[in-house]
């Protein structure tokens, strides 16, 4: 698992103490790895393939935000496919880039679809919903460390973990 924040910016933003560096970056971890864990999903920059079936045309990557389409392939024949005239990709700067969407294809059938392409948010660019409970979070854990337990710190990822319900993921199918 990968930080969601770089861990300088989180350092400075808490005005974490240098000596306890090593805990401070493990709780960091802790927390990024339950945010991914609520969402369902992958956050950060990365690509991947997958096999889909088309549903009226219609295809659901599981990651996203997609970023760039690389390849749409039929999975059974290997002919080259495109997305349907007029479907883009949003802007990862909109707030409305950050959903789940499905894309139509060029498709006269239903078929597999082999589709490769690039999802994620650079640290950078990461939702400030997203920052501000990774802070929130840490600092629970920083003022509470060794004091409460498990129970006790569930329940407060719960309430930091609500604002987030935007960015999980879909079961539509």
């Amino acid at each position: 698992m990968q930080d969601l924040m770089d861990f300088e910016v989180v350092s400075e933003l808490l005005g974490l103490d240098a000596r306890d560096a090593t805990r401070n970056r493990l709780l960091l971890g802790a927390v990024s790895e339950q945010i991914c864990l609520y969402l369902d999903r992958n956050l950060l920059l990365d690509s991947t393939t997958e096999l889909l079936e088309t549903n009226d045309e219609e295809i659901l990557p599981h990651e996203y935000p997609v970023r760039e389409i690389t390849a749409i392939v039929d999975a059974w024949t290997g002919e080259a496919l495109q997305l349907a005239p007029g479907v883009v990709l949003k802007d990862i700067k909109r707030p409305d880039a950050h959903r789940q969407v499905f894309f139509r294809i060029e498709s006269a059938s239903e078929r597999g679809v082999l589709i490769t392409y690039r999802y994620g948010y650079e640290k950078t660019e990461m939702p400030q919903l997203i920052q501000e409970a990774v802070l929130k979070m840490m600092n629970d854990r920083l003022l509470m460390y060794g004091k409460t337990t498990i129970e006790e710190t569930q329940s407060m990822d719960k309430d930091r973990l609500m604002n987030l319900s935007p960015y999980r993921r879909l079961y539509l199918r």
